[in-house]
């Protein structure tokens, strides 16, 4: 065992972390959703909480988790589909018209609505006295702009955590970005994805293109599931990215051997189409789109407002958060110290 010198010495020798050492991309329409969806927490004047209670609470256990040098919470922007609807009308169709509670907390499908907005309205007031970056851009989804992020860090060699149940981002880990889903509490690296889904993190789009996603409304090619791909598409499952054109060639070839064949080469504008809707390798961003992503994330520091944020927790009479906020508050603090 080291002297207490030595132990002094050791930490005196640690350098110090800079602001984009460890940056967390936080996927925060997925989070909320979580927290509005399972927590039918109401305050004093009767108002439903659960997504703000929801979202707070595991941004503070993420901070204590993983401890790192920067959040950065991103939403999507105001009409962020509508880019993807104009290549595939069906694109996410299927959330529009169903209420995504299934308690009787609210009346209909407009008295939930309203309140996810009101409690994401409030939720970015929060967010706005704690040391995190938020990000949103008008016309674009979050995953394009965490995907973007994501990537640009990694090339920088720079740790990237992204925190989102969304598998879509399993396509884009790396040896610097890992994915963690807050719902089962798993984190996704390189060998992860590749154990869970048998393919390696770069063919996990083609592997998504030729099945589809019906969590987006986007149809894959009928009767053609993974276990099929993987058994006549071999090098989907190596370690040699693939391309689509590798896909197109075996099932043209075989197609008069098995119906399957046929299928894909019959729907391939299909399989075209969720390749482009569905790829987080190229994120779907314009240059002036980029251009603004890369301003909002210049900022060298991050302040803490705890005063601000106690009084906004008095006022709203949330339950939960209120007991020990002190020390909740706390951990956010090394956050507001790191430069870049």
């Amino acid at each position: 065992m080291g002297t207490y010198q030595d132990m002094l010495k050791n930490l005196e020798q640690k350098p110090d972390r800079k602001l984009n050492d460890h940056i967390l991309l936080i996927d925060s329409m997925n989070l909320f959703i979580r927290g509005f969806c399972v927590l039918q927490s109401i305050n004093p004047q009767g108002h439903h909480t659960g997504g703000l209670i929801g979202y707070l609470r595991s941004l503070g256990f993420l901070q204590r988790e993983f401890d790192p040098t920067r959040i950065i919470c991103i939403f999507d922007g105001n009409g962020s589909t509508i880019n993807r609807k104009a290549i595939n009308p069906e694109y996410k169709a299927n959330r529009s018209g169903r209420r995504i509670t299934n308690w009787s907390l609210f009346d209909d499908k407009e008295d939930e609505y309203a309140s996810m907005t009101m409690q994401l309205g409030r939720l970015v007031e929060y967010l706005q006295c704690l040391p995190v970056g938020l990000l949103s851009i008008d016309m674009v989804e979050a995953d394009d702009v965490i995907a973007f992020l994501a990537l640009k860090f990694s090339q920088a060699g720079k740790k990237v955590t992204i925190i989102s149940s969304d598998k879509d981002f399993l396509q884009i880990v790396d040896d610097n970005i890992q994915v963690y889903s807050p719902i089962i509490k798993k984190m996704y690296n390189p060998i992860a994805v590749k154990e869970h889904l048998q393919v390696t993190p770069s063919n996990y789009l083609i592997l998504k293109a030729l099945t589809g996603d019906n969590s987006d409304n986007l149809r894959g090619i009928k009767g053609l599931g993974t276990k099929t791909i993987l058994k006549e598409f071999k090098e989907i499952g190596g370690e040699v990215t693939k391309d689509l054109q590798y896909i197109y060639d075996i099932a043209y070839k075989k197609m008069k051997d098995k119906k399957i064949f046929a299928s894909i080469i019959y729907d391939w504008s299909r399989v075209e189409q969720n390749y482009l809707l569905m790829n987080l390798q190229q994120p779907r961003l314009s240059d002036e789109e980029v251009l603004t992503i890369l301003e909002k994330v210049k900022i060298s520091k991050y302040d803490l407002q705890g005063r601000t944020f106690t009084k906004m927790l008095e006022q709203d009479q949330i339950e939960g958060l209120n007991i020990n906020i002190e020390s909740w508050l706390d951990r956010f603090h090394p956050l507001s110290m790191y430069r870049k």
